[in-house]
């Protein structure tokens, strides 16, 4: 508990020192690490509690980032986009490797430190990219679709880390993972049952744990949501991904590479949204925890040495060199213009999160030594800080890279600015002259382009009637799991979870909506939905209803342009209705 507490609290004091800096919070955690560990002020001298307390915390942020993949993304437009990812990762590793030999490490340690580099880190460059307002432009959606492959690539890298540990001569057992505790689910295996044999009954034992899960969480979630406590799914959820974390250390793979396929499997079903808002703050505490524990293996005073140091400055050039130009040409080659190739390349040039997840089980199995895992984390913190600062300078060559024609086999609009801004510029100048052609009226432009409504009753009802008959499409936000799938049956866009749960709203589309229609009839949610949608969209329209005056002004400061008062609206309607009828019975059963 102290070391926990000693982690924590110098964490938050040097993320708030670096803040002036601009420096992200991944690798503030790692220099926070660094500084308390054993190689600096030695605040921390334990390595076991660092290790119990980032193993926990690992196996809930590899959780919490399978939960945060959307499996829809892997169809349609998004496969081309994976194609990059998976070209680009694939290319960056073999380029890699060679050089992980020239600079004396083994082959398979080599190979493993190649893998851990060739990742990204999602955090950071989608970071950067929605402070400068591109997290929905073409390059924001590429880095998305490169991120999904990177960590779908990263599972079969964390699965290969045992065979990497026989290759290297440092595992006994062919399913062990060493640090994991070997594979005690395959130790009814008679005592000469080859390698091999081994490995293939440990991806075999992963396989039936994907098919079970896919076949019992659904049903856990969809009991666990009829209940009224919204933190019952969040158990259920919780303990799925520990549970799947015992079977995958179990078979011999490390606990994180079981969380994550929980997670993965759960983000395909309807509760993904609600689940991954719920567990968002979980996610970024355990991450300060997870990357502080990492940053207490590194060592100051040999990277402070010249020869640390050389080894260092190289090997943050060479990763920033070569991801860019490889992520950068395939991007260009498969499709995409110079100038948004070359942005995508930059922006994922760092190290990730996942370079690290990939280097701990390293570590532990012996494929690479301390001195080697520090001077590689050196490396990711380095690429971490100096990437978003290179990015900002990128405009400076788009003059430049402008110039250079589209060389692509393939000419789709997904990875093709150019021609996204052609059709755009064609379809506004075909409305212009078909408002402005003689004797034609102008057409008549609909109330929106795409609309949310939040809480599915009668009111909710009405409006979804209303905006389908003017053709307006929308996105049925709901707590009660049976309206959703109803809908979603019904053809219609629904999304379960809370509307002011952030990942919700970006899951209904909260970003490209121009007007979101709160008719949930709870006040308190309401005016949290008011603040949450403001914040992520400030200038959508908001249209909300509650149940007093009072709450009306509380929600039109919270962000409500439009604010409809229940108890207004009953006694106008009541007062309209009932003269109405007191004027028919006055003029008698004549009265037409």
């Amino acid at each position: 508990m102290v070391d926990l507490l000693i982690m924590l609290a110098c964490a938050s004091l040097v993320v708030l020192g670096l803040r002036r800096l601009k420096l992200s919070t991944i690798p503030a955690y790692l220099i926070c690490g660094a500084l308390i560990g054993p190689s600096a002020f030695g605040l921390i001298m334990s390595d076991e509690n660092a290790q119990s307390i980032s193993g926990l915390a690992m196996v809930l942020l590899m959780f919490t980032i399978g939960l945060n993949l959307d499996p829809a993304a892997l169809r349609g437009g998004m496969v081309q986009v994976l194609l990059v990812g998976l070209i680009s990762t694939l290319g960056v590793i073999l380029v890699s490797w060679p050089l992980g030999l020239a600079a004396g490490l083994s082959a398979p340690g080599a190979l493993s430190v190649a893998m851990a580099l060739s990742m990204s880190s999602t955090a950071v460059a989608m970071a950067v990219l929605q402070q400068r307002r591109e997290a929905h432009r073409l390059n924001g959606r590429l880095c998305v679709g490169i991120s999904i492959t990177q960590d779908l690539l990263s599972l079969v890298c964390l699965a290969s880390m045992p065979m990497l540990a026989q290759w290297a001569g440092t595992a006994g057992d062919a399913g062990g993972t060493g640090g994991h505790g070997g594979a005690p689910l395959l130790a009814w295996l008679p005592a000469g049952t080859p390698g091999f044999l081994k490995m293939l009954l440990a991806i075999g034992g992963i396989a039936v744990l994907i098919a079970m899960s896919k076949l019992i969480l659904p049903t856990l979630l969809r009991d666990a949501s009829r209940s009224q406590s919204p933190e019952v799914p969040l158990v259920v959820a919780a303990a799925a991904a520990f549970g799947a974390a015992a079977v995958a250390s179990g078979l011999g793979f490390s606990p994180e590479l079981g969380a994550f396929l929980a997670g993965f499997i759960l983000a395909a079903t309807p509760f993904r949204a609600q689940l991954a808002g719920q567990l968002a703050p979980i996610r970024d505490l355990f991450m300060a925890v997870f990357f502080t524990a990492v940053g207490l293996k590194l060592q100051l005073g040999e990277l402070a040495s010249v020869p640390g140091l050389v080894t260092l400055l190289v090997g943050v050039a060479a990763v920033i060199t070569i991801k860019t130009f490889v992520i950068a040409t395939t991007t260009w080659v498969l499709g995409g213009t110079a100038n948004i190739s070359f942005k995508v390349g930059l922006i994922l040039a760092q190290a990730g999160e996942f370079s690290i997840v990939i280097l701990t089980p390293a570590l532990a199995l012996g494929v690479i030594g301390k001195a080697d895992f520090a001077i590689v984390i050196a490396i990711a913190v380095l690429s971490l800080a100096l990437c978003p600062i290179l990015y900002a300078r990128a405009e400076l060559i788009a003059p430049l890279l402008s110039r250079i024609p589209l060389a692509g086999w393939s000419r789709s609009s997904h990875l093709n600015e150019r021609e996204t801004e052609d059709e755009h510029a064609r379809g506004a100048a075909q409305a212009l002259s078909d408002a402005g052609a003689e004797g034609t009226p102008p057409v008549q432009r609909p109330v929106a382009k795409f609309v949310v409504i939040a809480g599915f009753g009668v009111v909710g009802r009405a409006l979804a009637d209303r905006f389908a008959l003017l053709g307006v499409p929308f996105c049925i936000v709901d707590l009660n799991r049976q309206t959703v799938e109803t809908q979603r049956r019904l053809g219609r866009q629904a999304v379960y979870g809370d509307i002011s749960n952030p990942e919700v709203l970006e899951a209904a589309g909260v970003q490209r909506a121009d007007a979101v229609m709160l008719t949930i009839p709870d006040d308190e949610a309401m005016m949290r939905a008011c603040e949450a949608i403001r914040k992520a969209r400030p200038d959508v329209f908001i249209a909300a209803r509650t149940s007093f005056l009072a709450k009306a002004m509380i929600a039109t400061a919270l962000g409500a342009d439009q604010v409809i008062v229940e108890e207004v609206a009953t006694a106008e309607t009541m007062a309209r209705q009932v003269l109405d009828q007191m004027r028919r019975r006055a003029q008698g059963p004549s009265a037409s």
